[in-house]
């Protein structure tokens, strides 16, 4: 078992071993209710706050040097200062976690002692979600929208909420998700794209890269998200049709 985080896997450090102990689901929930005066409660709310990740962590090598090396190594890897990155946990390597960091102290205790054989270190590793507790599709797939077409999110656990692109030139355009239904205003350039990014509420005009330009916020005629269920269809569609297919990213979610 390993994990790669920032893009580097504990499996490239030679004479390391992380095994997940604890694996995360719901997060940090935090739930918001009142009491009824007749009984029970209302519920207000729901939210998942962090996720937390628990690895049983061995370093071993031939000498007390080469133990002692290899440990700076995997404490170099987890350095805070290097700010938060995204998480991959072997045996999940579609899924990633974004903005992960080390939350706690490092206490490593003697496994084995054996001067001249073994060498082996042992602790608990926790790392923690500092922004979005859910993860996503590492390489999410997306389906072609010309200028319509049926979706049903079978990946993940949890609501997810979109990501649309398509090439901007003429409008102005309707936007439907199921019953979600958005006017984007006309006026974008030709040869630029609209870039409607509900999972990270960035709306923009962009390069064929996705280089950002401008703000599409000022064309547009809401700003909630579509929300898609698991297990339930929905109809996605561009009006009028674009000059090449719309790309519908679903952005699959897991808690």
């Amino acid at each position: 078992m390993s994990f790669r985080l920032g893009g580097v896997s504990t499996s490239s450090l030679a004479g390391v071993t992380a095994t997940l102990k604890e694996w995360p689901s719901l997060g940090g929930l935090s739930v918001e209710s009142t009491d009824r005066p007749a009984g029970g409660r209302f519920f207000g709310s729901a939210a998942l706050m962090v996720s937390r990740f628990v690895f049983d962590v061995i370093v071993e090598g031939s000498s007390f040097a080469e133990v002692s090396a290899r440990r700076d190594a995997f404490v170099g890897l987890l350095d805070p200062s290097r700010g938060p990155r995204p998480l991959v946990v072997e045996g999940e390597a579609s899924w990633v976690w974004q903005d992960v960091m080390v939350s706690e102290e490092i206490n490593w205790g003697r496994a084995a002692w054996i001067r001249g054989t073994v060498f082996r270190l042992r602790a608990d590793v926790t790392l923690e979600t500092q922004a979005d507790a859910t993860a996503r599709e590492e390489s999410p797939a997306s389906v072609l929208v010309d200028p319509s077409a049926s979706f049903t999110l079978s990946a993940g656990n949890a609501t997810a909420y979109p990501r649309l692109v398509f090439p901007a030139g003429g409008g102005p355009w309707t936007v439907k998700i199921g019953g979600y239904q958005l006017e984007i205003a006309a006026g974008i350039p030709a040869g630029r794209y609209v870039e409607l990014d509900w999972d990270t509420m960035m709306f923009s005009e962009t390069t064929a890269a996705g280089t950002r330009l401008a703000s599409l916020v000022p064309r547009m005629s809401r700003f909630d998200r579509p929300a898609l269920v698991l297990g339930q269809p929905v109809t996605v569609s561009v009006s009028p049709a674009p000059i090449a297919a719309a790309r519908f990213y679903p952005n699959a979610r897991r808690a």
